[in-house]
């Protein structure tokens, strides 16, 4: 059973300012030990295979455009975009990345 709300494709800028479609999969969220937060992992719909595996961090800036895209930079000139299938999808995994940001007000005002 597939959940095509979370259905996505992933996409790179490149040198010349295009996207490059770098694969389709499905999106969570969840904690990853190794980089010690929150992470959006994309999964190959194929194979199974990691497509993306991105910290959630407070200090990147996600935008959320039209109803089923979020884009935000992870480095200087690496551009990432997630185009969900369906609005709920991208709906869902933006709340998260605002939870992220909640959280890290909270504790930041809070120390």
């Amino acid at each position: 059973m597939s959940d095509t709300r979370r259905r996505v494709k992933v996409y790179t800028l490149n040198e010349d300012r295009q996207w490059d479609d770098r694969g389709t999969g499905h999106v969570s969220s969840t904690f990853v030990e190794r980089l010690k937060g929150i992470s959006l992992l994309v999964r190959a719909e194929s194979d199974g295979s990691l497509l993306l595996e991105s910290k959630i961090s407070p200090n990147t800036a996600y935008q959320k455009q039209q109803d089923t895209l979020i884009v935000w930079s992870e480095a200087e000139n690496y551009d990432l975009a997630l185009s969900f299938q369906e609005k709920a999808g991208c709906d869902e995994i933006w709340e998260k990345i605002c939870q992220v940001y909640v959280r890290f007000m909270i504790h930041y005002y809070a120390v």
